[in-house]
This record gives structure tokens, sequence and C-alpha cells, in this order.
């Protein structure tokens, strides 16, 4: 199975969206932001044309990118999932991807620390973070034997600027 995990593309600044009585939940994408992300998309689906299922977290700027994705992708279900909340404990997203078939491929929007902690968890059983997801950039995992800690093998992380270069 290839997990691909996606941070948020570039949203409203928390000191605005708090001026203009938003919570952080409901800080939506700029709109620089959508355009720049549509691009990277398109060479997400360059380099990964083919997906499965796509999980995002219920987070407004995550959403937002993750319906980017899905009309990239075209006929792909959306997932909401609490798993990939900024704060959540990074071992909550491998039991819902275990009942994917393992030939998949699944796209997983979130947030950072959490994706940064999550693969660390995956490539060496620490949940610290020793890579960076910038803003709509995208790391690639391989799992061979089985969904955990230190079961995953890096297979690219990537910089948006790089994606909408595909």
């Amino acid at each position: 199975m290839d997990v691909i995990l996606v941070r948020h593309a570039i949203a409203l600044d928390r000191d605005e969206a708090k001026r203009l009585g938003m919570t952080d939940r409901e800080r939506p994408l700029t709109a620089p932001a959508r355009s720049r992300m549509l691009r990277t998309a398109r060479g997400l689906a360059t380099r990964v044309p083919g997906v499965s299922l796509l999980l995002t977290s219920p987070l407004r700027r995550a959403v937002a990118t993750a319906e980017i994705l899905q009309k990239q992708y075209k006929a792909l279900g959306l997932w909401e999932t609490n798993a990939l909340l900024p704060d959540a404990d990074p071992t909550e997203l491998a039991p819902l991807l275990a009942d994917e078939p393992f030939q998949s491929t699944v796209l997983a929007v979130g947030h950072e620390p959490h994706l940064s902690c999550w693969a660390g968890w995956c490539l060496t059983g620490d949940p610290r973070g020793f890579l960076e997801l910038r803003r709509a950039g995208a790391c690639g995992l391989r799992f061979e034997n089985g969904l955990g800690p230190s079961q995953a093998r890096l297979l690219w992380l990537l910089t948006p600027a790089v994606l909408r270069q595909l």
C-alpha cells in the first residue's frame, strides 16, 4: 500500500480569521492558495495517477485542499476523519487504512506536525517528526509488510513548487 500525505494549502492567517470572528477550524484557503493548489494537484496526479481513497481532516482548510484533489482525481470519494486532526494520536490513522486493499494508494490530507509525526512513526517507530511537509507539499510512503510502526519506506518528499512543475 502506498500512502500519500498531503499538507493542506495556505489558509487565512490565524489573526485575520480571529478578527473576522472565525475559529481555527473555519479558516479557509486563500484565493492564491486555491489557484496554486489546483496546479499542485495536477502535478501530484502526474506523479501518482491512481488513487483508491481520499481521506481528510474535517478542518475547513484541509477539506478545501482535499476537494481540489478530488476534482483532479474525478470519481474518487472523499472521507473526513478525526484521525487526521492536528492533535490526533499518530497511531489512529493506521487502523482506518487497514481495511483498504493492500495494493491501493491512499491520499491523506492533514496538518503539521501531525503528518510528520505519523510519517516518523511509520518509518522509525518513533512518533516524532523528523521531516516537515510544506503547505501543499506531499510525501509518499510505501508499506509492504503491513501498516504500523517502522513498516514504511519513504518513496519521496516533494515541495509544492516541485509538484507544480511535474
